[in-house]
This record gives C-alpha cells, sequence and structure tokens, in this order.
C-alpha cells in the first residue's frame, strides 16, 4: 500500500523542477536577454513565467495537504485542477511553434529540450496530484478494512 505522502512529496518536487527549469535559460550561459523572452513569450497563450506561478500555488497546496495543514481532499482537488492547467499551458507552448525558432535563437544544445523537460515536469505534477487524490480515496474510493 502506498503511503499518503509518497504520491503528494511527487508533486512537490515536480512543481519544484518546473520553477527550477523556468529559470535555466535565464542563468545558463549560451542565450541572449532578448531570445528568452521571446522564447518564452512568443508561442502559445500563457509562457512559463507565468505558469510557474500555479506551479508553485501546486507545491505550497501539495506540501499543507501532506502535512495534514490543509483538508487533504481539498488538497488533492486544487492541485489536480492546477497541475492540469500548468499541463495544458505548457503542453500549449511546447508545441506551439517554439520548435522552428529555437535554432535561430541561440546555439546552446540543451536548449532544444528544455521545454520537453519543462512538460515533463508539468506532467509529473499533474501526475503526483491524481496519484495523490487516488491514494486519499477522492478518485476511487479506499476499500474498507476487513473486520
Amino acid at each position: 500500500m502506498v503511503d499518503v505522502e509518497t504520491p503528494a512529496t511527487v508533486g512537490v518536487v515536480s512543481a519544484a523542477a518546473y520553477a527550477v527549469a523556468m529559470v535555466v535559460p535565464y542563468v545558463a550561459g549560451g542565450v541572449p536577454g532578448g531570445a528568452v523572452q521571446t522564447y518564452y513569450t512568443e508561442f502559445g497563450v500563457v509562457g512559463p513565467p507565468y505558469v510557474t506561478v500555479l506551479a508553485l500555488v501546486a507545491l505550497i497546496v501539495l506540501a499543507a495537504g501532506r502535512q495534514g495543514r490543509t483538508a487533504p481532499d481539498v488538497a488533492a482537488g486544487v492541485a489536480l485542477v492546477v497541475g492540469l492547467i500548468v499541463t495544458v499551458l505548457t503542453a500549449m507552448w511546447a508545441f506551439g511553434g517554439v520548435a522552428e525558432v529555437v535554432g535561430s535563437l541561440s546555439t546552446a544544445a540543451w536548449l532544444e529540450y528544455h521545454r520537453w523537460v519543462l512538460l515533463a515536469a508539468a506532467g509529473g505534477l499533474f501526475g503526483g496530484a491524481l496519484w495523490f487524490a487516488d491514494a486519499i480515496g477522492v478518485i476511487r474510493p479506499k476499500p474498507e478494512a476487513a473486520a
């Protein structure tokens, strides 16, 4: 049986990874400042710098649900919705045409894979929230212990 803290921890770590990965183009070498702005804002509905705020909200909610500071079912519900929004917005950005201009923005080879790292972290956030909701019985009722 899975401990209820493990799924929430997966979501927290994924949200933190999303935030760290979003900052990488700003601090890593090889990408000019104007290119980072174009990379993040010209494609999709909302770019990752703004979506990161939602990921950090999910991090806080999952951590509070894991520690019992918030009702776990409320934390799971909020994290599910926010995780889905983060994943959808990141996917819209990643598939929104940014691939065609990555080569013209910078010669940094890692930039080609950066959007997939962000999408994987967003998927991990949603997956952790889904797993947490399932582990506490929000999605599927927990079987009652035999008497």
